[in-house]
């Protein structure tokens, strides 16, 4: 209800304005020379300030849009390499655990051997498994 009574407020002083200033003026833009109302003139001068704030006002948004993008694939690589480190941490953890209890200590990162028929595979367990090949 107060948006309605505020607009009718903004469109009775318009009218006013529009009847206070319905004087005809003479403008000349670069060649161009035309008569019009004064109302017209200052509705036209709105309408390119509208116009521009509004071309502003999306650049803004969309290096905004640009930069929020770049920040949400930083944290997403930095919590992918927090993983690893974790990750590392806790085989370091683990053989320090083995080593304090006396169990012999098997390395994650060169374990395993693989046979198929007559290849015979090295094989790295850890984040790929990377295999050289020996007969």
């Amino acid at each position: 209800m107060i948006y309605l009574i505020l607009s009718g407020l903004v469109c009775i002083f318009v009218a006013l304005f529009a009847i206070q200033n319905a004087m005809t003026v003479e403008v000349t833009f670069l060649a161009w020379t035309f008569t019009t109302s004064l109302v017209m003139v200052i509705f036209c001068c709105f309408l390119a300030g509208v116009l521009v704030t509004s071309l502003w006002v999306l650049k803004i948004k969309a290096s905004h849009y640009i930069k929020d993008r770049q920040r949400k694939a930083t944290i997403k690589d930095l919590e992918t390499a927090k993983a690893e480190v974790e990750e590392k941490l806790e085989m370091q953890m683990h053989a320090e655990r083995q080593k304090a209890a006396g169990t012999p200590v098997r390395n994650k990162e060169t374990l395993g051997i693989i046979i198929t028929g007559n290849k015979v595979y090295y094989a790295r367990y850890g984040n790929r498994l990377s295999a050289g090949r020996q007969d």
